[in-house]
């Protein structure tokens, strides 16, 4: 490939940098945002007389197939949102529902998975099998959460989209201690079948060694001052609602990230490696703030936007 063709590559045009923001917006569930950005950043189309002509069959600024792919596509983060809410708040029964109902393969036993294929990439969730979305890991990492939310004794402060949670007044009534101790050791017992059917006697062994840290809850008045209240904690939340949501991508063959996301790691990785060499960008690539200028077209909409010279990667490179 030439040099001049690699430039060309690293020219992004408005419509791939529109692309690039829908695409983000949509991965991330902010689909109110998404569908302004779609009405706002539409391509006009000005008559004769001067007057904005918008056309209907491309009002959004897509195609016909385009656009109804993207409301697909918001539809479906707009369902993701609401099962992470739901993990995210320690409803796993209600977040459970909507994955039978809307995305059935992401726990289906029956799924003709190979192990190995069903492996994301991710850093940030600390509990057995982080990176598989493989049914069986699933299904058993929910059901655990289901028995950790069941031991809890006193409530979590929940992020702010579980403040008005209709179900927080039940979880406060103090049901009889036999019964309820009675109920989540019958809970525990059904725990170890789904151990069983597992991928893996790795995986099954160290379930089995995590189930006795889990159940251990239960030997404990107040767990969350228990050596094993790590389980109780929003991270563990979190770190489940995380990996379900890498699943829906993942059976629905969608990028487990956003493409800003892969091209923010695949940027800093490469400025990484140039500082690492020691190359260093020329001065005369790197705009002063004194050549900040307003541009026309945004007149009247903000108060300023500064514009800097863009960084020509090619050039840094045939430069240094």
């Amino acid at each position: 490939m030439s040099s001049l063709a690699e430039a060309d590559m690293l020219q992004a045009t408005p419509v791939q940098l529109r692309s690039l923001i829908l695409d983000y917006l949509a991965h991330n569930g902010y689909s109110k945002t998404a569908r302004a950005f779609i009405c706002d950043s539409a391509v006009r189309h000005i008559g004769v007389d001067g007057d904005e002509v918008m056309q209907p069959q491309t009002a959004s600024g897509l195609g016909p197939s385009t656009s109804e792919l993207m409301e697909s596509t918001l539809k479906q983060a707009e369902l993701r949102k609401q099962i992470r809410t739901e993990l995210r708040c320690g409803r796993i029964s209600e977040a459970t529902i909507l994955l039978d109902k809307y995305f059935p393969d992401v726990l289906s036993l029956s799924n003709p998975l190979r192990f190995e294929d069903t492996l994301v990439p991710s850093s940030n969730m600390d509990f057995l099998a982080p990176n598989s979305v493989y049914p069986s890991h699933l299904v058993l990492n929910l059901r655990i959460q289901t028995f950790v939310e069941a031991c809890r004794t006193t409530p979590l402060a929940s992020p702010s989209d579980c403040a008005h949670d209709p179900s927080s007044a039940s979880s406060t009534e103090v049901p009889d201690l036999i019964d309820k101790q009675t109920a989540l050791l019958n809970s525990a017992q059904k725990l170890y079948p789904l151990v069983k059917v597992l991928p893996s006697e790795q995986d099954i062994s160290r379930y089995k060694k995590e189930l006795e840290s889990v159940i251990g809850l239960l030997a404990y008045p107040v767990p969350e001052e228990s050596p094993v209240s790590e389980y109780l904690t929003q991270e563990r939340r979190d770190a489940v609602a995380a990996q379900i949501d890498y699943a829906i991508l993942y059976h629905a063959k969608r990028p487990v990230i956003s493409y800003l996301e892969l091209y923010a790691r695949y940027t800093s990785t490469i400025l990484g490696i140039l500082h690492n060499s020691g190359v260093k960008p020329p001065s005369s690539l790197i705009a002063p703030p004194s050549t900040a200028k307003i541009t026309p077209h945004f007149k009247g909409r903000q108060d300023a936007q500064e514009i800097y010279s863009s960084f020509n990667f090619q050039e840094f490179v045939n430069a240094s």
